[in-house]
């Protein structure tokens, strides 16, 4: 009896740590992000842009897109926006460090193919070179499961003079 009790202790224990093609969408579509340009992780890709150098306190526009590369059309539920920004400054320190996601539970159509572009206004105070990535937010409905994707951009460089 309690050789029975150890062995199926140990396939549950093991059955927990495998991964295989069970392993849901969302795991496998968490990138590191890279030098390129655009983050193309299937079934999505993520890219910011930003310009180049701004001056001190003074706003910008910091554009998103996400694109549904799943090959079907989904329902996402996101927050009142897909994407949250984090900036680095030149020592690596994050300086927008409380993020507020508002609107949680908006539920927006997304086709095979489309593409949900955001712009966000953003102010540095401080001159320096800092780094922004954008992070997508948003969870889908799959056969009854929610499945919930986080993905970074790549990081773009910003000089503020």
């Amino acid at each position: 009896m309690l050789n029975k009790l150890i062995v199926l202790l140990l396939m549950a224990v093991i059955s927990c740590y495998s991964s295989g093609p069970n392993e849901p969408l969302a795991a496998k579509s968490r990138p590191t992000p890279s030098a390129t340009e655009n983050v193309n992780s299937e079934p999505f890709a993520a890219q910011i842009s930003i310009p180049k150098q701004v001056k001190a306190n003074e706003e910008f526009v910091i554009s998103a897109e996400l694109q549904n590369k799943t090959g079907r059309d989904l329902e996402i539920t996101t927050g009142s926006t897909a994407y949250y920004y984090v900036v680095w400054d030149s020592d690596g320190k994050v300086i927008n460090s409380s993020i507020a996601r508002e609107d949680i539970g908006v539920v927006r159509p997304m086709s095979e193919g489309d593409i949900i572009s955001e712009k966000s206004q953003y102010r540095i105070k401080k001159p320096g070179t800092y780094e922004i990535s954008g992070i997508a937010e948003f969870s889908i409905q799959n056969g009854g499961k929610s499945e919930v994707y986080k993905i970074e951009t790549a990081r773009k460089s910003i000089q503020v003079n």
